[in-house]
């Protein structure tokens, strides 16, 4: 009996670790002087760049929850789409559009582009028809566009140094600046909805609450000129700098973490990580759900047991390609339960093995890039 044990415990260790492990999101930076766009995993090693033919001086990125990858080409007044492989799907354009720059995506699933050389933001759907514009008075080469969790909008007026909110209707509410900030180019908030904007020509990063209240100025010396500016899962944030064509890293508490000069970066401008943290609508300020995989029952089980999971409240416009596989103890697939694409809710399913002997099995829920969660079932004949 002891010896049984022994041996049992070791297997499971072993072999969950042989699961498929999580995904921590890759991230992208694009290169506005070589017209491509580099790939980092989650620690900032280099993994590839992807272009297309015509992509003129990339700037902006914005992910899908399903996946598509839209990238700003300011020098043909074009966005590029493309899938999840980074493969060219198609691009569009407006005659509104001139000069297009940062890009952020609503949360009603609307694009919104930048647009510089005509001060004014751009708003298409995601198909890329052109739906409207819409400015303020104080906008000055329009430079980023970024929301914050309830659905206000931040444009960026880089060439007199403000920021201005609109509500999430785009009506304009005030303006602000601070921290000696000059040409702001890119914004990005973390959890708390603390607003991150890049100095481009005053070389810092300040901070602001959504009232724009000045929190703080960050530096470093590897960063000149910062462009680009995102948050990955963990609260850290990456900053790309023009000038000295590099990306650095700083920890959740502001702390510089490392530098990044892999990739043959030239004037890296965005950057932008693969969505990890679906959204709400942000009506009523709804509170952002989370996926749930719920233990099996019955568990023990023989011969039937259910599975149910459930997907959160996403923009209503996506499903997310969602997978529920079985695997055994050596880590081997043994049954592909679920296998497309899902919309929000709670679903069930059955597994009724008739050719599995008794034993530890794990099932593994994975939903867009983002979700991953196994748990253990065990079946007795």
């Amino acid at each position: 009996m002891r010896r049984f044990t022994f041996t049992f415990a070791i297997v499971v260790f072993v072999t969950y670790a042989n699961l498929p492990p999580e995904r921590t999101g890759n991230f992208l930076v694009t290169s506005f002087g070589s017209d491509s766009v580099a790939v980092y995993d989650s620690l900032g090693n280099y993994l590839r760049t992807f272009t297309a033919p015509g992509l003129d001086g990339p700037r902006g990125i914005a992910f899908t929850l399903n996946d598509k990858i839209y990238i700003a080409s300011q020098n043909t007044d074009e966005v590029f789409i493309f899938d999840s492989d980074e493969q060219f799907i198609t691009k569009f354009t407006s005659a509104e559009l001139d000069g297009p720059t940062g890009m952020a995506i609503s949360n009603q699933g609307e694009l919104y582009v930048a647009s510089f050389n005509n001060d004014q933001v751009v708003v298409f759907d995601l198909d890329g028809n052109f739906l409207r514009t819409f400015t303020g008075e104080s906008l000055n080469g329009t430079n980023c566009v970024a929301l914050d969790s309830h659905g206000a909008i931040y444009v960026s007026s880089a060439l007199n140094a403000l920021i201005l909110k609109f509500d999430a209707n785009e009506n304009f509410l005030f303006e602000f600046t601070g921290g000696g900030i000059s040409s702001p180019m890119s914004i990005a908030r973390n959890t708390n909805d603390v607003l991150y904007i890049s100095g481009g020509g005053s070389s810092n990063i300040v901070k602001f609450d959504t009232m724009g209240n000045m929190l703080g100025v960050i530096t470093h010396p590897d960063l000149p000129a910062p462009q680009g500016i995102a948050f990955d899962y963990k609260g850290h944030f990456f900053s790309s700098s023009f000038s000295a064509h590099k990306i650095v890293e700083f920890d959740e508490n502001d702390n510089y973490v490392q530098t990044i000069t892999a990739g043959n970066l030239q004037v890296p401008r965005s950057i932008a990580f693969e969505q990890l943290d679906p959204v709400t609508s942000v009506e009523d300020e709804i509170t952002v759900a989370e996926f749930k995989l719920d233990q099996n029952y019955p568990n023990p089980f023989n011969p039937t047991t259910k599975i149910k999971f459930t997907i959160p409240n996403v923009v209503s416009s996506f499903s997310l390609r969602t997978t529920l596989i079985v695997y055994d103890v050596l880590g081997n697939e043994v049954a592909t339960l679920v296998n497309e694409e899902k919309t929000a809710g709670t679903y069930e399913v059955n597994f009724s093995p008739e050719d599995l002997s008794s034993g530890i099995y794990f099932y593994q829920l994975r939903a867009g890039k983002g979700f991953v969660e196994t748990k253990k079932m065990l079946m007795i004949k």
